[in-house]
């Protein structure tokens, strides 16, 4: 009932975003012009999120290898990575565990260990959108520290008495739980739910562990790199697929990454909504109007769904036609690869 509830709150968000996006957009003129849009550079645009999977894949691959799974390919891992973000267009954040989970069926990967690897690429990407977010606002800071200061300034009381309430229930929630803890130590270190999540903390840091003990490190911070080059590049491309968008900097393109980037990592179905609002909100900035800021929002947001369902779909053929197999958690690290 928990689950259904968080679905559904998920999708009256999603819904209502939407309609405030599109609220003032006159549906004709949107179809018209998109039959206008030049397609050559959507279908480039969706071979760069095609690489950008692949490299995703590659890197994971490189994570889970220092952990004793040297044999998994990249065709496996690209398998679990694409159906984990189809799983993410039906539920926030539940790619991140399906892809464990595929991986878990492919490659005897344990569930906990795949998730420990899982958290420490999200910390790398944290980090790397926080540097391009700085970076960003370095750069445009004239264009951008009006915008955000007026912003701020609107939301400010709101925003530090959040803060206030939050800080306040994370404190007392830590207090009690220490006063337990303090009192049941014993009883609760002998419990069967103990043990577990002891086993499963164990196996998440040992995942997290993955970044201190790669082997491949060129390899790994390269396809990182690669990685963001191809998020950026592909909104960038879709730059040149509208006449009112064409003659954006590659700065305007660095935004739209920054804000897109935040918008798909908002708890709601593949960012549906909050993409939009932002990546729109951004090119106005930028001297785009609102209804063009919504269409290539749209276009964008469009073309990386639509490839979550393709791919996805590929995904879960490759899925049921590979072989799982039984692969040693503690076997040597110089077993050839397959």
């Amino acid at each position: 009932m928990k689950n259904v509830l968080k679905y559904a709150v998920s999708l009256l968000i999603a819904g209502g975003l939407m309609w405030y996006v599109f609220r003032d957009i006159d549906a004709d003129v949107l179809l018209a012009k998109l039959t206008e849009v030049r397609y050559g550079w959507v279908v480039l645009a969706a071979t760069i999120f095609l690489i950008s999977y692949l490299t995703r894949a590659y890197r994971w691959k490189v994570l889970l290898q220092p952990l004793g799974y040297p044999r998994i390919t990249l065709l496996r891992t690209v398998t679990a990575v694409s159906i984990g973000y189809f799983a993410n267009l039906l539920v926030p954040r539940l790619g991140e565990i399906t892809r464990c989970g595929v991986l878990k069926r492919l490659e005897d990967v344990p569930i906990t260990t795949g998730l420990g690897t899982v958290i420490a690429e999200r910390l790398i990407d944290l980090v790397t959108l926080l540097l391009i977010t700085l970076i960003l606002f370095v750069a445009e800071f004239d264009r951008l520290s009006a915008f955000i200061t007026d912003f701020v300034a609107d939301k400010a009381d709101n925003v530090g008495q959040t803060i206030f309430v939050a800080a306040g229930i994370v404190l007392l929630s830590l207090g009690l739980l220490w006063v337990i803890w303090r009192v049941y130590r014993a009883r609760l270190k002998r419990s069967a739910f103990f043990q577990k999540v002891r086993a499963f903390g164990t196996e998440v840091v040992r995942g997290l562990d993955s970044i201190r003990r790669i082997e491949n490190k060129a390899g790994f911070w390269i396809s990182t790199v690669l990685l963001w080059t191809c998020y950026f590049m592909m909104s960038y491309v879709v730059f040149f697929a509208l006449p009112e968008t064409e003659n954006l900097t590659p700065w305007a393109g660095v935004a739209v990454l920054v804000m897109g980037s935040f918008g798909m990592a908002a708890p709601v179905q593949g960012g549906f909504g909050t993409f939009h609002a932002l990546v729109s909100a951004v090119l106005v900035l930028y001297g785009v109007s609102e209804s063009d800021g919504v269409l290539f929002a749209t276009l964008v947001h469009g073309l990386q769904t639509l490839s979550f369902i393709v791919f996805g779909a590929v995904a879960f053929v490759l899925a049921s036609v590979l072989t799982p197999r039984k692969q040693p958690a503690n076997q040597s690290l110089n077993t050839p690869a397959v």
